[in-house]
């Protein structure tokens, strides 16, 4: 079962603006992920607390966003 209110807890303040400023539909930033990596246990535990968004440029890769109940605990709202 996902601990999201304990990988917000385990965020650092300064990670909890970056991620308030880019909003829930993000994307997040590389070093975003490794945050939340790094709160929920270590390198790769974060994967499923984000989730892959639109593809916005078919010559992009597909961005990580926030999951639904992240950004519920974060922002108090549905993305």
């Amino acid at each position: 079962m996902a601990d999201v209110k304990g990988v917000v807890r385990g965020l650092a303040p300064h990670e909890i603006e970056e991620l308030q400023s880019i909003g829930p539909a993000g994307p997040l930033t590389p070093r975003l992920v490794h945050a939340i990596d790094r709160a929920a246990g270590g390198p790769g535990e974060g994967r499923g607390y984000y989730v892959y968004g639109r593809r916005t440029d078919a010559d992009r890769p597909r961005p990580f966003i926030l999951r639904d109940d992240v950004c519920t605990e974060l922002f108090d709202v549905r993305p």
